[in-house]
């Protein structure tokens, strides 16, 4: 490992895993879940290009995610407290730099006007049930958790650049505050995707690293297995979690144009029969001058 400024950088050799690495559980989690991935990513492309014209749908998704990142870091730190070997191989692997909870709490409190709560426990079913299954089954099987480690936090790594790009230029997105500039605003709703750290890149090979020489020889060929099932849950329920949300919204449209229907029925009625009555006159007039 060599120094040059302030930065640290990594040789060849230190990068792992490689990949064409195989044997090593990051790739195989890749491989296994590249179908569930996929979908999941097409799923947020769409809706995320919808959440850049209006913040009120961006923080229903980032409300979302919060409670997940919420229920893993609860269930770690939770794990840290005891002496065992899962404890001794998570801390080798956990960076405090990739918590996500207080970051996504910082920018819902932002998109939700300082009401915590309207954000602080989930509300929808599939939510409610993702949250509750992950602090279920990592108290029982703590090594679960490399799932979640891998799943959850390199597709932030991923992403992060990539969203805090589209954030910027998103100018019509953002609730408008007295007296901010727009990058300001920008800074104060994006938290989520931004790491405390002089070099990502740099955090994200050396999470990388660590995850591939913890979970090398630490695991059985049986908990492995086990990570890369609990992995394909992981995506199968943000899909399903993003699923709901899209239906509660068409709910809520429904029974606003319902409500709009019932309301203004009359209205409406009187209007197109009036239409209607100007469409036959026009019909026969027509009729009787030709």
């Amino acid at each position: 490992m060599t120094t040059m400024g302030a930065t640290t950088k990594l040789s060849q050799q230190e990068i792992l895993p490689a990949k064409d690495d195989i044997g090593a559980l990051a790739n195989r989690i890749n491989l296994e879940t590249r179908g569930h991935h996929d979908k999941v990513d097409k799923m947020m492309t769409l809706r995320f290009a919808l959440a850049l014209r209006d913040y009120k749908i961006y923080r229903q998704g980032l409300q979302s995610f919060y409670h997940v990142f919420a229920s893993i870091e609860t269930a770690l730190y939770r794990q840290f407290e005891k002496d065992d070997q899962w404890t001794e191989m998570l801390k080798e692997v956990w960076k405090p730099e990739v918590a996500r909870r207080e970051r996504a709490a910082t920018d819902l409190m932002f998109y939700y006007d300082d009401h915590k709560d309207k954000f602080l426990k989930p509300q929808m079913l599939e939510q409610i049930a993702f949250a509750n299954h992950i602090l279920e089954v990592t108290a029982a099987r703590p090594y679960l958790l490399f799932a979640y480690l891998h799943v959850m936090y390199l597709a932030l790594f991923a992403g992060g650049r990539i969203m805090r790009s589209s954030f910027a230029k998103a100018t019509g997105m953002f609730p408008q505050k007295n007296g901010m500039s727009h990058d300001q605003i920008v800074k104060l709703g994006t938290n989520f995707f931004t790491f405390d750290v002089t070099d990502e890149s740099l955090l994200r090979v050396v999470y990388k690293r660590d995850y591939e020489l913890v979970t090398r020889n630490g695991l059985t060929e049986d908990q492995k297995l086990e990570i890369i099932e609990e992995s394909k849950y992981i995506f199968d329920q943000n899909a399903r979690c993003i699923m709901e949300l899209e239906k509660h919204n068409m709910k809520r449209i429904t029974q606003k144009w319902s409500y709009i229907a019932v309301t203004k029925g009359a209205y409406v009625v009187a209007l197109l029969a009036v239409l209607l009555v100007f469409y036959y006159v026009r019909r026969i007039m027509a009729h009787l001058l030709f």
